[in-house]
């Protein structure tokens, strides 16, 4: 009976202070695309592996597997501890609360902002054809509240994908924070310092074959242009077109 008391105490307090029920985490963290392929991770983009199999074995839901909602919430800085508080509000929209056009505007705003990415049938278990993959910043510059937009160039970013209830407009299930992900930055062409010492070693093997070769050839070139004017000083020689018959047009060309 204590044991009892004890839950119906704590239900009456998540009650009153506004509390949604508890959210399943599931035990995965979502990654960068392993496979090698260029524009994995941009000033403005990042390419990650689908939610594949993340929901789909998830009982006692409210919503199925072909009408729950699969979306991403996509953070940096301080918008991870935001987003983890806004999904407990009862008072908030989630899927409102941090509208991309201004999610990132400053650091004062929520710093982070959520897509939507399918149905838990559309990231089915299994081994699947070809490479399945999700590039968050797919849609640039867009300005709708929930589209898939590009991220401050630079930043660190981490991402969670959710499961949200289409009727309650809930979060039921949700993955773990994915690690830090650091978008490279953007260098100006005046900032690269060219010198010998802050190349590599193979850059710095590159340049000195590179100089040996020009060097070589160099001197090539000046041993014909030598041996050309020693031969026009000794008489010069005739020269041939082997050729019986030229077109006009091409006469004084082939001769010359």
């Amino acid at each position: 009976m204590f044991w009892i008391y004890i839950s119906y105490v704590s239900f009456f307090i998540a009650f009153i202070h506004g509390i949604r029920p508890q959210i399943v985490t599931v035990d995965h963290i979502p990654e960068i695309l392993p496979h090698k392929a260029s524009g994995r991770v941009t000033s403005t983009t990042m390419v990650l592996g689908q939610p594949l199999c993340y929901f789909n074995t998830l009982t006692q839901l409210k919503c199925s597997q072909s009408t729950c909602q699969v979306w991403a919430v996509i953070a940096s800085g301080p918008g991870v501890t935001n987003f983890d508080a806004d999904k407990l509000d009862t008072a908030l929209q989630i899927l409102n609360a941090s509208p991309y056009p201004t999610a990132f505007s400053s650091q004062t705003n929520k710093m982070y902002y959520v897509t939507k990415l399918g149905r838990p049938n559309d990231f089915p278990c299994g081994q699947l054809p070809g490479i399945r993959y999700f590039k968050v910043g797919a849609e640039n510059n867009c300005t709708t509240n929930n589209c898939n937009g590009i991220l401050p160039p630079g930043s660190t970013i981490r991402l969670k994908y959710l499961l949200i209830d289409p009727v309650t407009r809930e979060v039921v299930s949700e993955s773990k924070w994915s690690y830090p992900i650091v978008l490279t930055t953007m260098r100006s062409w005046s900032s690269i310092d060219e010198s010998i010492g802050n190349r590599s070693g193979g850059m710095v093997v590159i340049t000195v074959i590179s100089t040996c070769l020009l060097a070589v050839l160099l001197l090539l070139v000046g041993v014909v242009l030598l041996l050309d004017c020693l031969g026009s000083f000794r008489g010069g020689h005739e020269i041939s077109t082997g050729i019986g018959y030229l077109d006009s047009i091409y006469t004084n060309i082939l001769y010359y």
